[in-house]
């Protein structure tokens, strides 16, 4: 059996979030406040308490409002819409499952149908709103000056209830109301936390000591288990008791002689050991650092924090499958949710817990038996961590608006670029997915947690961008005209070396949604001797050997293309055809090189010493990065063949620019196409 999707509705910002499962590990990633502990605490409140209390601000805003509006309605049955929070659970299993009392679950006897459908509401039912429209006017009769909102939200576990439904898959207007007990007896969860409760206080932690003894207690079903420990426990018990007498027996004698009946005053104190008791409270967790054993709270936090999650994760796996309880079967259906594991871990500690957690998880479920099934749902912000789990696991949270987030499957953007239009053949598209996937995980990660994004086409706009990221912070700030210009070296923005594949990542960042600034060149070609184009100035090119270009304007002619430019050549994804289209006010910008004091440049190259000849010429004789130094003296400049002829390392020049450019990089300016970009991306 496994729960295969859900849906909550109307839950804080989680206003209609729609999320699938994988069998084993599903892991739930976003940028902080984008919805992951709004959705574990739905999970919890629903499937772990058992009376769920819910307040008035855990219902999404638009839910409020029609809550406040109860005030002033006076609805019929057939008018009056519930207002509800909720989550629908989606279930399936197959022919050799034992239902149990998962069969109350059934509402048809179709065969061919493996699936079962929950639905927990916290609602307002049309008596309690009855109820609470006269019950607020016998409170305002009474002279008390409140408003609807403050008595609601001192009242809400009054009026709203929680309502349990079995819905028929594929007819969802057949259901019947079911009972906690049948869900519970179906359905088990385990958190672990972000606060685990480690600390190094040196000489006061005993967490990991207090772990081992929870450990036991989990996992030992009876004191025959372990009959070295229990033969151990009595030796001590018999060695323990003749010391008790002889310690004791003042004690004794006196209560004799104060007794009229010395036989029956006589006492007798025995040794009794609990092995629980032992490990609870008679138990230290030390580790050893070459031949010496220190205390745990030696240890650095991200060293407790892992040990601790270890410790965790077998009790709870040990809880969910009755381990310990013989007579006790585990549910059907079992979670095991793990909030922020990276907490105080470095990312070497990272890339080994999401390395081997899928392993621990499938040896535990082998253990205990086949009947046992286990889903794991991580919830995380680390790009480590996401740079080392299998992709196809991830569920992306995109926050859309204060009020929207949405879950997007990473599965889906695999079928999305393998049927892509842009993509001419099935083999191209798995390997543009394969690719993306690769370079995505293992280098840029931090791309899911970003804010906005800026893909770069070479190494001479990688080592410059920050610099000229600052120098438009600079320029906003001393100048009150530029409007809404938050700085960019406070936001959180993601810079990505690309090449001349930034089109490959086209699908790929219409599944992020995230504002992206695309910086790349011209790359004016002529016609060649043998038919293929040949990189030229822009006055002798008739097309552009740019695979972004093309891709995103679906244009190839440099005289269609090169109008672009005198205006924000903005994009928009539409997610049902998966492809780009020019749009105002979209959040992708293409930008690429336009005319600047008389002069249509093809590369960052030209188009930097267009705008800064002088600085370079004043510099010549130290920039390493410099040959046949006599072109930069030619009248008029011939700003393409210096780039062309005189840079002799692109990576040199980038840093030879950077080396003595001025103590705030004033000796010199940014191309006008990257500021009018950078502004763009600032606001």
């Amino acid at each position: 059996m496994k729960l295969e999707s859900a849906q909550i509705r109307n839950f804080r910002m989680l206003k209609e979030l729609d999320i699938d499962f994988e069998d084993l590990l599903t892991l739930v990633i976003g940028k902080n406040n984008s919805g992951k502990t709004s959705f574990l605490s739905i999970l919890q409140k629903f499937l772990s308490e058992n009376k769920p209390e819910f307040t008035f601000d855990d219902f999404n805003i638009k839910t409020q409002k029609d809550i406040l509006a109860c005030e002033s309605s006076n609805n019929s049955p057939e008018e009056y819409v519930e207002p509800q929070l909720s989550l629908k659970l989606y279930i399936s299993y197959n022919d050799t499952d034992n239902l149990g009392s998962a069969s109350a679950l059934l509402l048809d006897l179709d065969n061919d149908m493996h699936y079962l459908v929950v639905k927990f509401e916290y609602v307002l039912v049309y008596e309690k709103y009855l109820k609470l429209a006269g019950d607020y006017i016998e409170y305002k009769a009474k002279g008390i000056d409140r408003d609807f909102e403050y008595y609601l939200r001192n009242n809400m576990n009054r009026y709203f209830t929680v309502r349990i439904k079995a819905l028929e898959f594929g007819n969802e207007t057949n259901f019947k109301i079911i009972n906690s007990d049948i869900v519970n007896s179906i359905i088990s969860m385990q958190i672990i936390g972000a606060k685990r409760d480690v600390d190094n206080e040196q000489g006061h932690s005993r967490s990991l000591s207090f772990l081992a003894g929870r450990y036991y207690n989990s996992s030992v079903a009876s004191e025959a288990e372990f009959p070295e420990l229990q033969k151990k426990l009595c030796e001590t018990d018999e060695s323990l008791t003749g010391i008790y007498q002889e310690l004791f027996l003042p004690v004794v004698k006196e209560i004799a002689a104060m007794s009229y009946n010395p036989q029956e005053a006589e006492l007798s104190i025995i040794s009794t050991l609990s092995e629980k008791k032992i490990f609870q409270d008679n138990t230290t967790v030390k580790y050893k650092h070459e031949d010496t054993l220190l205390p745990e709270d030696y240890n650095g936090l991200g060293y407790l924090n892992l040990f601790a999650i270890i410790f965790n994760i077998r009790i709870k796996l040990d809880q969910l499958s009755k381990k310990g309880k013989p007579d006790e079967n585990p549910a059907p259906l079992n979670f095991l949710f793990i909030e922020e594991p990276e907490a105080h871990t470095h990312p070497q500690m990272q890339y080994i817990f999401i390395k081997n957690i899928k392993k621990i998880l499938t040896q535990h479920c082998l253990a205990a038996g086949k009947d046992f099934s286990l889903q794991t749902i991580i919830s995380t912000h680390s790009s480590h961590i996401v740079s080392q789990c299998d992709f196809e696991d991830i569920k992306y949270f995109l926050r859309q608006s204060s009020t929207s987030v949405k879950s997007r499957s990473l599965k889906t953007l695999f079928s999305k670029m393998v049927t892509s239009e842009d993509v001419p053949t099935k083999e191209e598209q798995e390997r543009a997915y394969r690719f993306v996937k690769q370079y995505v995980t293992l280098n840029r990660a931090e791309l899911f947690f970003a804010d906005k994004a800026i893909l770069i086409e070479g190494d001479t706009e990688r080592m410059l961008i920050y610099a000229m990221m600052k120098k438009a912070d600079e320029f906003a700030a001393q100048n009150p005209e530029a409007e809404n210009h938050d700085p960019l070296l406070s936001q959180n923005i993601s810079v990505i070396e690309v090449g001349a594949y930034s089109h490959i990542f086209a699908t790929f960042l219409g599944f992020l949604g995230i504002k992206t600034l695309i910086i790349t060149d011209l790359d004016c070609a002529k016609p060649g001797e043998n038919g293929r184009p040949v990189k030229c100035r822009f006055l002798e090119g008739t097309t552009t050997t740019n695979a972004s270009i093309k891709h995103f304007t679906h244009l190839s002619n440099l005289q269609d293309i090169v109008p672009l430019c005198n205006s924000p050549m903005t994009l928009t994804y539409d997610n049902n055809t998966g492809s780009w289209n020019l749009k105002e006010n979209g959040n992708l910008r293409l930008l690429f090189q336009k005319e600047e004091n008389g002069y249509q440049a093809r590369s960052f190259e030209d188009a930097f010493i267009c705008n800064n000849l002088q600085f370079i010429i004043d510099h010549k004789n130290i920039f390493t990065s410099l040959k046949n130094l006599g072109g930069l003296d030619d009248s008029p400049p011939d700003f393409y063949e210096i780039a062309e002829m005189c840079i002799d390392s692109k990576t040199s020049f980038a840093l030879d620019v950077l080396l003595y450019g001025g103590k705030e990089n004033e000796k010199w300016t940014t191309p006008l196409y990257i500021r009018e970009g950078l502004e763009w991306l600032a606001q």
